[in-house]
């Protein structure tokens, strides 16, 4: 009504009466009636009704009305304007609020309310297109998902080499109606995302008139999913589960649960209930994370390498600003270079962090300070000196040697020593990584590799085999020799150093011309011909530099170390005085004697070289090595000693229990015991004895092995064996050695008799 100026008879009989108007009819006839009395049909401002439903009734212009019933309709035209307005406003808040209602429905929800929008969309499209009704449009779009999912089994049979029948064949080549562009232009992924709970691409009749119901009623947004119910908060009673299941010993749940069952049992009756293990499992599965259900079950190293962590970049750092070092007990057994026994060597690696480099390497037998020592030696001559050693908390790397204010690596050479964090294992990467994939492809690649890789039984054949030829031979030919390794683990770092790094910056191949990744040698290079210059150390200093020194007091020209004194001339201006005391790891007859500079705490001017001059101790100087490796061998026997005396005392036990003897019951028969007969001895004077055999008589083992070495076709199997235990034990050797057996030979030998 809002706006119109015509009127029909019926319309304002329905005015009139809706109105209460009592002086106007109410009825169609009567208001017919009216305007033929008033004529209102021969007025200008009248006219005919147009169309045919209209019948051809005439419409009377609201001038030509009685003015109570104008100002009636003028009424109703003002209501219906404001009702309008508040419609138009109520609708603006309806859609903010299903705006509001759909930023708050998670991802999920959210496609699949998209989804079912976009499918009631397609069919009623479909029906308009086709001119047909949604009834029509729904029943077509239910045989073009039937005949969708037929074509998916077809395919799969067809795929899976399976032959089709002709019907079959020829479906294949027919349009679907789901997806053509002709019929409903759907992607059946939105199906099944419409089905929120399953993936499959099928949805009912009567899903259908449930989502245009729910569309057409409350719009888009009550197409969304309806939420899953509130979730509960975890039952204060889990705490308890979590004292028998929250263990280093990590027990299994049904474990934990069934101890937790008898705690419950012996608390009040009236206390909460327990919980089921159904529950428990629940809980553990659905409502906590798998960091929360480690706490406790593992430690901190463990939960932190499952946390967050923050990447450190290098970019804006030269070489040399930072090197890393760790250590890694190598993965294969090579030969001791004094022994010859299987050991498994310590190696200490220092890593350029910017370029990844690897600039400096050493091999001993433990990561202690000497190796870390000589690792950083190596790093600082060959790629210049760093200003932060960045290590681990390890022995190697806390140590008098490299702390100390006066004489340690680090206050020497300017470096900042930085330690990782406790826990931290993860900031040192950069360092780990290389150690792996270095070593352990070195590793493996010895017959004697024993990591987790090695197949078991390759690898207990292979300790028999050199255990066997050690005890033999007293050295194992399937060892490599320490000189072997040595090469080819400098080889192994020049091979990681030319190798492609992903962490590095890419450029183009000048060889290629194909962009890559840089290697190590390549980032370093380019930092070079960027402008960089290393700090070098002094050649004439290489040595001096990195001795290690300490603090004695000089005495009638003698300064003393390791037990050992040293005697020089000059000394005798520095008696009782403090100097620093330099010593070579493998010269033991000689030290550097330095002024001690108090200002600075460093080493000053050289005064001398003492020598060894005499020793109320040993008359053979004892190197630092030496007597490092003779407190070594005393600390084995001794423990060597000791268990001996409890294997002793073991037996000797045994050998003290009583044993008491019983009597022989009265109702066995014992047969007497048979008396020796008596046999003569005949002796017959005419024959002749059988020659005499001469057994061969050597004064010494060294004899034996000379007269084996030139008879090898005589020797026995007795002597064969006194010839391997001598060669099995390293004094003998050497016995042999200075009497001139060639004991190569005499292994090749043994070999051969093997």
């Amino acid at each position: 009504m809002n706006g119109q100026t015509y009127f029909t008879a019926a319309e304002l009989a329905e005015i009139a009466k809706t109105g209460g108007l009592m002086n106007f009819p109410h009825t169609k006839q009567g208001v017919n009636a009216l305007a033929a009395r008033e004529g209102w049909n021969a007025l200008p401002s009248s006219r005919k009704r147009g169309g045919t439903k209209g019948g051809g009734g005439m419409e009377y212009h609201f001038q030509v009305l009685p003015e109570a019933l104008q100002a009636l309709i003028a009424g109703l035209q003002i209501k219906a304007g404001l009702i309008a307005r508040h419609d138009l406003e109520a609708e603006r808040d309806r859609r903010q609020l299903a705006a509001i209602r759909t930023s708050a429905l998670s991802a999920e929800a959210r496609a699949a309310m998209d989804a079912r929008a976009e499918i009631l969309l397609s069919i009623d499209g479909y029906a308009i297109s086709q001119g047909k009704t949604r009834a029509w449009a729904i029943a077509q779009f239910l045989d073009a998902l039937t005949a969708f999912v037929t074509r998916q089994v077809v395919e799969q049979r067809r795929d899976a080499g399976e032959i089709l029948t002709d019907r079959e064949a020829t479906s294949l080549t027919v349009p679907l109606l789901l997806t053509s562009q002709d019929g409903f232009h759907l992607d059946p992924a939105r199906i099944a995302k419409a089905n929120d709970r399953s993936a499959a691409p099928v949805i009912k009749r009567s899903a259908l008139y449930e989502w245009f119901k729910a569309r057409d009623e409350r719009g888009v947004i009550a197409l969304a999913p309806a939420a899953t119910k509130e979730v509960q908060p975890i039952p204060a009673a889990f705490a308890d589960f979590l004292k028998f299941y929250a263990r280093p010993s990590k027990p299994t749940i049904a474990d934990a649960h069934g101890e937790y069952l008898k705690a419950a049992a012996a608390v009040d009756v009236l206390q909460r209930m327990p919980l089921t293990l159904s529950q428990v499992k629940y809980i553990l599965r659905e409502r906590m994370n798998n960091i929360e259900k480690q706490v406790g079950r593992e430690g901190l190293l463990t939960l932190r390498s499952r946390l967050a962590y923050v990447t450190r970049t290098t970019d804006d750092m030269w070489p040399t600003t930072i090197y890393t070092a760790d250590g890694k007990t190598f993965d294969a057994e090579v030969a001791d270079p004094v022994t010859k026994r299987p050991i498994r060597p310590e190696i200490t690696t220092v890593l350029d962090v910017v370029t990844r480099k690897v600039v400096g390497i050493s091999l001993a037998r433990s990561e202690n300070q000497r190796s870390v020592a000589e690792a950083l030696r190596n790093a600082c001559v060959a790629s210049g000196i760093p200003a932060i050693f960045y290590v681990d908390r390890g022995p190697g790397y806390r140590n008098q040697a490299l702390d100390a204010d006066v004489s340690g690596l680090m206050g020497r050479l300017g470096i900042t020593k930085m330690h990782a964090a406790p826990y931290g294992s993860q900031a040192k990467g950069r360092i780990e990584r290389p150690n792996a994939t270095i070593w352990d492809t070195l590793a493996k690649r010895f017959t004697t590799y024993i990591g987790a890789d090695m197949d078991k039984e390759a690898g207990q054949k292979v300790h028999k085999i050199t255990r066997r030829e050690l005890k033999e031979f007293g050295e194992s030919r399937h060892l490599p020799t320490w000189e072997e390794f040595v090469r080819l683990a400098w080889a192994m770092v020049e091979e990681y150093n030319n190798k492609i790094h992903t962490s590095l910056p890419k450029f183009e191949d000048p060889q290629s011309g194909k962009t890559r990744h840089m290697t190590p040698n390549e980032a370093w290079a380019a930092h070079v011909a960027a402008g960089f210059e290393p700090v070098p150390v002094d050649q004439a200093e290489v040595d001096d530099l990195f001795r290690p020194y300490e603090i004695r007091t000089a005495s009638r020209s003698e300064v003393q170390w390791n037990g050992n004194k040293f005697f020089h001339e000059a000394l005798e201006a520095y008696h009782q005085k403090k100097v620093m005391v330099g010593y070579d790891y493998h010269q033991a007859d000689r030290v550097w004697v330095r002024e001690f500079d108090r200002d600075s705490g460093q080493p000053g001017r050289l005064i001398c070289v003492a020598r060894f001059g005499g020793n109320s101790e040993r008359y053979v100087p004892l190197s630092f090595e030496h007597a490092a490796i003779e407190n070594r061998a005393k600390g084995r026997l001794r423990r060597l000693d000791a268990k001996r005396e409890a294997i002793e005392a073991e037996r000797d036990g045994l050998l003290q229990i009583e044993f008491e003897g019983t009597e022989v019951a009265d109702f066995i028969e014992t047969a007497p015991t048979p008396e020796p007969a008596e046999v003569a001895l005949v002796i017959n004077n005419a024959s002749e004895a059988p020659p005499a055999v001469r057994r061969r008589v050597f004064a010494s083992d060294a004899d034996l092995a000379v007269w084996a070495l030139a008879n090898p076709h005589e020797v026995s199997a007795r002597q064969l064996e006194v010839l391997r235990d001598c060669m099995a034990r390293s004094n003998a050797r050497e016995l042999f050695r200075l009497s001139g057996v060639d004991t190569e030979a005499l292994r090749t030998l043994l070999r051969a008799a093997a």
